[in-house]
């Protein structure tokens, strides 16, 4: 690496961590006035609390990276156009669309990772800080962590499951009834139990009957009974339950692609709804991408005309973004527009405007 890249890097780099520090200081001060008291209420322990916000942050970097990227670019490259630095910089040799390649490159960088973590992290932490705040407010009522008559299919494995009551928190079971289906439609099984455990790598099924059909659905012989059985065929683990009843903005891609997989049946609405959240999980990283586009002729313009209409215009750019992409996701779930448009058109004409205004830097 060139040592100006080094020194572009660092211009940028430092301002972004003051900036993502700051942000996420201004979101907890905010989220805990809006808790605050019912922390207060439940009598919330603070080491409970300060995990609550730890286990908060994956969820919030979706927000805070884009803009922190946004003016930690603003300020960076106004610092170099405003001191001469960016002009003798060009004035050696260098193309100005060469240096700001590491600009770019902090941008891909942060996609990346938001889109790593918006995947694989964020998901499980908005459920869990949801859940931890309702728990609170129901001062830890037990009935609040039970789900009535859960359905469940697995169509990879050929097997439905009916559950009386599910507790999301301890995974017990209760009244459960299990149909699998055996290979070449030659019958099923229904097996039927009065409780279910997991005991950390499989199920545990209590006071269990088993009994063969036949393709119509007929019993065949006698039925199994036996108090206790190690259900190790079954593959399903409590966070598929679980997945089932969360709301789809707590679902990764993967898991809302599964859903909508497994339950072809629902509702052209309800469909919708969830493949505009599987839309919106994909595209909302490439918001990095395209602030940073927006950003890089933000700052040569506010270094050489003032920093407060760059600043303006850029913000009112990144609302006008934001604006757009809400706007969207209710025309797509609301089946106005495709559910892959309603979410990647305003990264698309953003994304161009972007690579149209750096085209155009001097």
């Amino acid at each position: 690496m060139k040592l100006v890249d080094k020194y572009i890097l660092k211009n940028a780099l430092v301002p972004l961590t003051y900036c993502l520090l700051a942000f996420l200081m201004l979101f907890v001060i905010f989220d805990l006035f809006s808790n605050l008291s019912d922390f207060i209420e439940a009598g919330t322990p603070f080491p409970k609390i300060l995990r609550f916000y730890l286990n908060l942050l994956p969820s919030i970097l979706i927000f805070i990276v884009p803009i922190s990227l946004l003016l930690a670019v603003l300020y960076g490259l106004s610092s170099l156009t405003r001191s001469n630095e960016l002009t003798a910089m060009r004035a050696s040799g260098i193309s100005l669309y060469r240096l700001m390649v590491p600009i770019i490159g902090i941008g891909l960088s942060a996609t990346l990772i938001v889109g790593i973590v918006n995947e694989t992290l964020a998901p499980w932490s908005a459920y869990w800080t949801d859940q931890f705040v309702r728990a609170e407010t129901h001062d830890g009522e037990i009935s609040f962590f039970v789900t009535q008559n859960l359905p469940f299919k697995n169509p990879r494995e050929r097997r439905d499951w009916i559950i009386g009551e599910f507790d999301r928190e301890t995974y017990d079971m209760r009244r459960i009834e299990v149909y699998q289906e055996h290979e070449g439609d030659t019958g099923s099984q229904r097996i039927i139990a009065s409780r279910g455990q997991w005991d950390g790598s499989q199920w545990w099924f209590f006071d269990v009957t088993a009994q063969e059909l036949d393709q119509r659905g007929y019993p065949m012989g006698a039925p199994r009974t036996v108090s206790m059985m190690m259900m190790d065929q079954f593959n399903e683990q409590p966070r598929d339950f679980i997945n089932v009843t969360k709301d789809p903005e707590f679902l990764s891609s993967r898991e809302l692609l599964a859903f909508k997989r497994a339950h072809q049946h629902i509702s052209e609405e309800a469909l919708a709804r969830h493949s505009v959240d599987l839309h919106y999980r994909l595209a909302m990283p490439w918001t990095c991408l395209v602030v940073t586009l927006l950003g890089l002729p933000m700052g040569a313009h506010t270094g050489r005309k003032g920093a407060l209409r760059g600043i303006i215009l850029a913000l009112v750019l990144f609302f006008s973004y934001y604006v757009f992409i809400n706007l969207g996701m209710a025309m797509g779930k609301k089946q106005i527009i495709a559910p892959w448009l309603s979410v990647w058109t305003p990264n698309l004409i953003f994304l161009v405007i972007g690579i149209v205004m750096v085209r155009h830097m001097r």
